[in-house]
């Protein structure tokens, strides 16, 4: 067997370790070169914990890629569902050319994927099986494979057997093939671990560092590994071995979104049972008071008053602009400690464009004891959350609502990204985006988008390879919106004006909610004045999708498009929410075209925005960007052929389920889950306004 005392070595070293281990420890996570937790090369049977992302950098190459001077391994994982995850390598081997950025070898995409069985008997090793580089045009590192892991004291070990095909099929090529063991031998509690393997052609061993979770990083883990192979050989026999080390980032985003059930105040309010003051307020001291302290908080049209024995409050929010959930923390907090005897419930109505688009009411004594105490379930118990709400019967303070600022501005980047191509390993151009929201009458406002170039890469410079890829600058939009509730379940709004720089046109949208649950029907549709070089299809993009809410974190979107490129075809996206920060898995289809890819929406703009002058200032809730790739087909040629336009999601200028519905999260089980960041959001923001 020509590999068996090279596994004999490997098995033989991870024996004597086990014998010297006496302590056991949790284990730790580490990212392999190939992009999947594990070793230094080979996977273990652990996953990424779901709520997890890896952002790994490095210099590694399998060696019998073929003989290169530049190596570039990146790979970026999350831990998308329980027991499962998901990894995009990029990498990048080269011998560069003088002044040329034209590739000459390998720059590869690829999908890695993994999932941890179920435990089939307690103490049992865990399994895992996987998949490297399974789908695509050019494959350098296709395997699947199987592996079992195990913890003795300080030892981590791992064994398994994997099936590579390399490019082609072509077993000189295979990077990851046959058997294969390790075993990490952490040294302590020092956040050092000592790490042996056989890959199934070479061995390797290093070194690997994992800091401690990192406070003001929001628990996030840095870690660094330095490795070197014996054994390796290139595609024409020569000796390879190096050494090569990477770093890694780990960003655990799902424990950061946990983070508001630990908050603790500094200056706790006063108690419930407190002895009134000599002065006992009226009915009317209390709702001018409340309405006065929800306005120095920031929000605009507020507007307080009594229905029967429940609170009132009205109130449009573009200060907290990351989750509605901080404001609704503000009113409901706010009105629950101003709230006048005998009052039973306070209801928070959520205004945007001057539309009551949901309101949330609690029981006054059962969220004012988790304002103190922070135990969620009477609030939670209490809780309702409906749709269009109406405001007949109130009694209000005042008849007038508080003011509004005069118009919004939002900037946010607008970043055009190419991976892995022919031209170069990245191509960029970004712009600053200035977004400018004007009310106008109930329902209506003037938008406004502006770009500006900020920096691009050469490649997309005017008559290069990528330039249409490249921003261009000037008002890209200039559009009035219309929004309007039809009954309490179907919202809709239209746009007219100048889209896309110089193109007249309608861009419109509707969601239909599901009576009793939180699922969605949307519509998006658009119809623009024809280009020459454009066919009808292309100026009348068209979009319908179901959206399955399986939880508030957990959704399923599927349906139909008619893409911008005028092809059409089916689309699927899973969304995973952590916090505020979600990941998209996506598919699409048009005509013989086929992509897949992941993104990441993560919120820029300040938690509390800013005022000046009647104007409200503040980024995106959400900047959403990601990698794609082209899934083989007999269009493409089996490679990966980039266009800025093929087959795009179709995305509206004026996103009103982002400005208007939360980005869709505002139903009854989400705002349950939201409560511990609405109480930390008004100890925050509001406690020095409450009552003393």
């Amino acid at each position: 067997m020509k590999y068996q005392k090279p596994l004999r070595t490997t098995l033989s070293a991870i024996a004597w370790a086990a014998l010297a281990a006496n302590t056991a420890h949790a284990q730790s996570t580490g990212v392999t070169t190939q992009g999947a937790t594990g070793g230094l090369v080979i996977p273990s049977a652990a996953v990424l914990p779901e709520g997890s992302v890896a952002l790994t950098a490095g210099n590694y190459m399998e060696s019998l890629i073929g003989p290169y001077s530049k190596r570039q391994n990146y790979s970026m994982g999350v831990g998308l569902l329980p027991n499962f995850e998901l990894f995009g390598r990029f990498a990048e081997y080269q011998n560069p050319l003088p002044n040329s950025t034209l590739n000459n070898g390998p720059r590869d995409i690829s999908a890695n994927v993994k999932y941890k069985l179920p435990e089939f008997w307690r103490g049992a090793p865990a399994l895992a099986v996987g998949a490297t580089d399974f789908a695509g045009g050019a494959v350098y590192f296709k395997s699947a494979y199987a592996v079992a892991s195990d913890q003795i004291g300080n030892l981590n070990w791992s064994l398994g057997y994997a099936k590579g095909t390399g490019r082609g099929g072509i077993p000189a090529n295979r990077t990851f093939n046959g058997v294969f063991a390790g075993g990490e031998y952490r040294l302590g509690e020092t956040g050092l671990s000592a790490l042996a393997e056989y890959d199934g052609k070479t061995k390797h061993a290093g070194l690997r560092y994992v800091s401690q979770p990192i406070a003001m990083l929001g628990d996030t883990q840095l870690g660094g590994t330095v490795q070197t192979t014996s054994g390796a050989v290139n595609t024409l026999a020569q000796k390879v071995d190096r050494a090569s080390f990477s770093l890694t980032m780990m960003i655990p985003l799902e424990r950061m979104a946990q983070k508001p059930a630990k908050y603790r105040p500094e200056t706790p309010l006063a108690l419930i049972d407190a002895a009134p003051s000599a002065m006992v307020a009226t009915t009317a001291d209390r709702l001018g008071s409340l309405q006065r302290a929800l306005t120095e908080a920031g929000l605009e049209r507020v507007r307080v008053g009594m229905q029967g024995s429940t609170l009132i409050a009205e109130y449009e929010n573009y200060r907290y602009g990351q989750n509605e959930a901080d404001a609704l923390g503000i009113v409901l907090g706010l009105a629950a400690e101003f709230a006048p005897k005998d009052t039973q419930r306070v209801q928070a109505i959520t205004l945007k464009a001057g539309l009551a688009g949901y309101a949330t009411s609690v029981e006054v004594l059962a969220f004012r004891r988790f304002l103190r105490d922070a135990m969620a379930g009477g609030a939670r118990n209490t809780l309702n959350v409906e749709r269009a709400p109406s405001t007949d019967n109130v009694t209000w303070h005042t008849a007038q609502s508080s003011t509004r600022n005069l118009a919004r501005l939002e900037i946010k980047p607008d970043l055009a990204l190419t991976v892995g191509t022919d031209l170069a390993a990245f191509d960029y151009s970004l712009a600053a985006n200035t977004q400018s929201i004007i009310p106008l009458w109930k329902g209506a406002e003037l938008y406004t988008s502006h770009i500006r170039n900020l920096s691009n890469s050469a490649n997309m410079d005017p008559g290069q390879g990528f330039a249409s890829f490249r921003q261009r600058p000037g008002f890209k939009t200039i559009a009035l919106h219309q929004s309007v509730w039809l009954g309490r379940h179907v919202f809709a709004n239209a746009g007219i004006g100048r889209f896309n720089h110089d193109t007249n046109g309608v861009q419109a949208e509707a969601s239909a909610f599901v009576p009793n649950r939180d699922d969605v029907l949307r519509i998006k549709a658009a119809k623009y004045t024809l280009k020459s070089f454009q066919t009808s299809a292309q100026a009348a993009p068209l979009s319908a999708t179901y959206r399955y809410v399986h939880s508030p974190s957990l959704w399923l979107e599927a349906g139909a498009q008619r893409y911008s490129d005028g092809t059409s075809g089916p689309s699927v996206v899973l969304t995973r929410w952590f916090g505020d920060v979600a990941m998209h898995l996506h598919y699409r289809k048009g005509g013989v075209a086929q992509f897949a890819g992941l993104e990441m929406s993560i919120p820029l703009t300040p938690r509390k925005g800013y005022e000046a002058a009647g104007i409200s200032l503040g980024g995106t809730p959400q900047f959403t960007r990601g990698i794609r790739t082209r899934i083989a087909d007999s269009g493409s040629g089996g490679y990966n052929t980039v266009d800025s336009n093929a087959v795009r999601d179709f995305a509206l200028d004026y996103n009103a389920e982002q400005r208007q519905l939360n980005l869709g999260r505002q139903g009854l089980a989400y705002m349950a889950g939201q409560l511990d960041r609405m109480r930390e959001s008004f100890y925050l923001h509001a406690a020095t306004l409450a009552p003393q």
